[in-house]
């Protein structure tokens, strides 16, 4: 059963319901939301000195460059003179020009030169500019109103080790198609037959006593999900607004099965481009060192040299599938467990729609981590229709560490 509740604010009557959650632009419930958290845009290494670049987030574009002194900066899509594009223009300094006719900005978005106007009106021109700061090998903006709050640490993810972020993933389906599935551990089971049966191990055919027990509660960081699976206790950990989190100990993390098996945290970001496209921004701790953590890079290299577009294999083969023109076991093995991970994943979250009528839904007591975060969610954007305090978010030291491993999951990295 869907609940709308209605709420007066004022002499506004504003109706909240589940599709509230999918609607991500300024004025939007969900948008102003989401605009009171540092949001991920960019991975910092696909940033070079003195490169500018488009970026649609939350359903507006901006102007992302990197200045020469190597500082981040997010700025409006356009130049305030004749309004072209300005990530199209030459980043000098720690300022951006736009190539039509000079006009430069600084990182504030203040106008700093005008060629053929006088002072004043250089002072009086400046366009929109957003706090930026970059961490765990990302590049965060905030796009909320007043002064910034300070960005959050995550702690775990400061540990000694490899840390790699992971290419990122932009899919077209809403971002609560894939914040839905966060706690969905009964999923593994049917979804990933095909890349843990070439993990060498199969989970199909199992009965009622064998699947899995999963229980549901709200946190002081989001929605945790403890999976019993015969005698191993597992958890599912989602961060509000928009992550999760998973840990595992693997064996052939690429390449060849005699490659080193290390404990691994990720953290993913689903983080909205519009309504109907999200990008997912992974962050990945290995516990390798020196010469262990310089050979995985190496059979990850060598792996990705293998695959052409090795970025596109999910949306490439997942729609391949949608269309009905082939199936996930018929894809090359020499793809890797990986690859195929991500292609069951993108054919059902994908597959339901760009953005699903979720009255048509039923929802059962397998969708309980589910159910959850969306009341949890609902709850939040009422209180933000209301006029009300917002739940202040708080992510523990040591809860990677409380993510017991999962049985066979090839994470994607």
């Amino acid at each position: 059963m869907i609940v709308f509740r209605i709420f007066d604010i004022g002499r506004v009557i504003v109706k909240i319901s589940l599709d509230d959650l999918t609607k991500v632009g300024p004025g939007t419930l969900a948008g102003r939301y989401l605009r009171t958290f540092w949001i991920p845009v960019f991975r910092s290494e696909d940033l070079a000195l003195g490169a500018s670049k488009p970026i649609r987030i939350l359903g507006e574009e901006f102007t992302l460059y990197r200045g020469e002194g190597g500082r981040s900066h997010i700025v409006a899509p356009r130049c305030a003179h004749r309004l072209t594009r300005l990530h199209t223009g030459r980043v000098a300094g720690d300022g951006i020009s736009c190539l039509y006719h000079g006009w430069k900005y600084d990182g504030t978005g203040q106008c700093t030169f005008q060629p053929g106007e006088n002072a004043e009106f250089t002072r009086n021109t400046k366009i929109a500019a957003y706090s930026t700061q970059e961490y765990l090998g990302l590049i965060w903006g905030y796009f909320g109103e007043g002064e910034a709050p300070l960005l959050p640490k995550l702690s775990d993810f400061e540990r000694p080790g490899l840390l790699t972020t992971a290419t990122p993933e932009y899919w077209p389906c809403n971002f609560f198609n894939r914040i839905d599935n966060a706690p969905d551990g009964m999923h593994v089971l049917f979804t990933h037959q095909e890349s843990t049966s070439r993990d060498g191990k199969v989970v199909e055919n199992l009965s009622v006593d064998e699947l899995p027990i999963m229980e549901s509660a709200e946190t002081e960081f989001g929605v945790e999900t403890k999976i019993q699976f015969g005698n191993l206790t597992g958890y599912f950990q989602f961060l509000m607004p928009f992550a999760n989190i998973l840990a595992a100990t693997v064996g052939r993390l690429e390449g060849p099965a005699d490659a080193p098996r290390a404990w691994r945290a990720e953290i993913h970001f689903r983080v909205p481009v519009d309504d109907e496209h999200f990008v997912s921004f992974g962050v990945v701790l290995i516990d390798l060192h020196g010469e262990e953590a310089a050979r995985y890079l190496e059979l990850r290299n060598e792996e990705r040299q293998r695959v052409a577009n090795p970025e596109g294999v999910a949306d490439f083969f997942g729609q391949q599938v949608l269309a009905g023109k082939m199936r996930i076991s018929d894809m090359d093995p020499e793809l890797g467990v990986r690859y195929t991970f991500q292609v069951e994943d993108y054919t059902v979250m994908v597959g339901q729609g760009a953005i699903p009528d979720r009255k048509k839904e039923r929802l059962g007591l397998c969708d309980k981590g589910t159910a959850l975060i969306r009341r949890v969610w609902m709850r939040e954007l009422q209180a933000l229709a209301d006029g009300r305090a917002l739940k202040n978010w708080t992510v523990p030291v040591g809860l990677v560490d409380k993510t017991q491993p999962q049985p066979s999951i090839a994470m994607a990295d």
